[in-house]
């Protein structure tokens, strides 16, 4: 990029990209520019260009795999990790209980106890990274 911003350079490219996106300037579907043409247009080495891509991926602005085209995905779609369903689900049923009890309902027992079992077996499909994570805070 040939203006110093204040910010990383494959933050640049990302932020011009996701604004050509959003704007439908690429428009969903569409093949993003390739590699070698945003290096051209930016300025830019082919790890800015690889970065700022992988940006745009992890918030779900684009789709494709190394090797082949990157095709612009908008509205974004962000597909939830395998252990993320089970543990939403198992948070529901706790909060079912808890509401129950905050309005002084009596409790179901049964339900209470296959809630909080969903719950512990949803965590432990937690990544451990994570698992970690919450353990020490």
């Amino acid at each position: 990029m040939t203006e110093f911003r204040g910010k990383p350079a494959y933050l640049q490219l990302a932020d011009t990209l996701r604004g050509r996106i959003e704007s439908g300037k690429i428009p969903n579907g569409a093949p993003l520019p390739s590699a070698a043409e945003l290096m051209k247009e930016f300025g830019v080495s082919s790890t800015v260009v690889k970065n700022g891509i992988s940006v745009l991926r992890s918030e779900g602005l684009v789709l494709g795999h190394q090797g082949k085209a990157v095709f612009a995905q908008y509205p974004p779609v962000i597909t939830p990790p395998p252990w993320a369903p089970p543990l939403v689900d198992a948070a529901h049923g706790l909060a079912e209980v808890v509401q129950e009890i905050a309005e002084g309902l009596p409790v179901d027992t049964a339900k209470a106890r296959d809630a909080l079992a969903a719950w512990r077996a949803a965590g432990e499909q937690l990544p451990q990274p994570l698992r970690a994570g919450l353990a020490s805070s």
